[in-house]
């Protein structure tokens, strides 16, 4: 059954450059005045969601997002197009809303929830779940002006996820507040899904969208840019990231705080990694353009069908200069169980001289596992390695391949010289 379906909609906004071309524009009989432009910030959006779905919506700041939330929700109204909503609609758009400053967080419940056309027996029965859930104990009976904003944003959260709804309607709130908040949110988002409740994340937290969505929207200057399995177009977003910068994967700093998608499975184990030379000896020193071996040695506690396996390196201030994994090269490792050992050749190492973090893990999967941050097992930063390099290999992080030529104004050479050819 379809519970959201969006026909060919599109949202216009005028932009007026001052208060007094906003006051003629008002004034112009005709809807036209000097200095207006618009912008589209919606452009035929097709969309049909099925009950019990969860989606989420991603994409840069501008693409749509909320735009397209709000219109589902009803607060605005789409310029062109039809929006059909089947079932009762909750939102965390502006957990705010709603909220007076002046109430106390007790009174602002039953304020809420008489917006969500519950009744005072109704609210009462909530409340006390309600005041649990947000964790604000005695600070409940203080008015919410003195509340700071993480207090309020866990109050609207509280008093949202507690209202009769069929559709659940969510703006980068997951994120918010420290961990234990974020679990419980989590958790209480789990829930809703197996209650048969569709749930919609607006996000540019993907590790929320990989932990919740089955599905995922991608976003571009107002139009659907990508829409299908999660895995799939967080694969193409990635992509598109790593076009333009350095993405970093796991937090960089060594005291990494508690993940609040969980912690890697274990069902495949790292039992040791060696880094070896062409003579098969053990080093943790290498020089520029040597060949170098990586071996990984795992054990399986039960029978695993194609994990990926992934090798990264980062300077020891923290920027990842390079990393490779199995599925990019199209290497399947099967069903694996018991002990085992894979083999990553580097023909030549083209790092210059530094000191390098090495981050060993493997994974479930390419995107989805890497974006909440749980392998089945992971080594971030746990091994040195260090590459020496002679003067006429260059400077920086890398070493290409490179020669000098000199030529005259006629194009012959006259000399060709410092050719550096590994």
């Amino acid at each position: 059954m379809l519970t959201i379906s969006a026909k060919n909609v599109s949202k216009r906004y005028k932009i007026y450059p001052s208060r007094l071309v906003l006051l003629r524009h008002l004034l112009t009989l005709n809807g036209r005045s000097k200095g207006v432009t618009e912008h589209w910030a919606l452009s035929g959006i097709n969309l049909d969601i099925s009950a019990g779905q969860s989606i989420g919506l991603i994409g840069r700041n501008a693409s749509g997002k909320s735009t397209l939330l709000r219109i589902i929700a009803g607060i605005i109204h789409p310029t062109e197009g039809e929006i059909r909503v089947n079932g009762r609609i909750s939102t965390v758009l502006d957990v705010q809303s709603g909220l007076d400053p002046r109430l106390t967080g007790r009174q602002n419940i039953f304020l809420k929830g008489a917006i969500h056309g519950l009744n005072r027996s109704q609210i009462q029965e909530k409340r006390r779940s309600i005041i649990d859930f947000s964790g604000l104990s005695e600070y409940i009976n203080y008015p919410i002006n003195t509340y700071s904003a993480g207090m309020i944003i866990r109050l609207g959260f509280s008093i949202a996820m507690h209202m009769e709804f069929d559709i659940l309607l969510m703006d980068e709130v997951l994120s918010v507040g420290d961990v234990v908040f974020q679990r419980q949110c989590l958790a209480r988002v789990r829930e809703f899904l197996n209650q048969g409740k569709t749930i919609i994340l607006a996000t540019h937290s993907l590790g929320d969208v990989a932990a919740i969505c089955q599905r995922v929207i991608l976003l571009k200057d107002g139009r659907i840019h990508h829409d299908g399995e999660t895995e799939n177009v967080l694969k193409t977003y990635w992509q598109a990231c790593e076009r333009e910068q350095n993405q970093i994967p796991r937090h960089l700093h060594p005291f990494n705080p508690e993940n609040v998608y969980g912690t890697d499975t274990q069902e495949i184990q790292i039992c040791e990694v060696k880094f070896v030379d062409a003579d098969g000896k053990e080093r943790d020193t290498f020089w520029t353009h040597e060949p170098m071996t990586v071996v990984i040695r795992f054990k399986s506690r039960q029978p695993v069908k194609d994990p990926l396996f992934r090798v990264q390196f980062f300077r020891n201030e923290g920027l990842w200069v390079h990393g490779v994994n199995t599925d990019r090269v199209g290497f399947k490792a099967g069903v694996l169980s018991g002990e085992g050992e894979i083999v990553l050749e580097y023909e030549r190492l083209n790092l210059l001289e530094g000191e390098y973090y090495v981050t060993v893990g493997i994974w479930p999967d390419e995107y989805r596992s890497f974006m909440t941050d749980i392998a089945y097992d992971c080594h971030q930063f746990s091994y040195v390695l260090r590459i020496r390099s002679k003067r006429k290999d260059g400077g920086g992080i890398v070493s290409n391949p490179f020669s000098w030529r000199l030529t005259r104004n006629n194009g012959r050479t006259v000399a060709e010289f410092a050719r550096r050819r590994p």
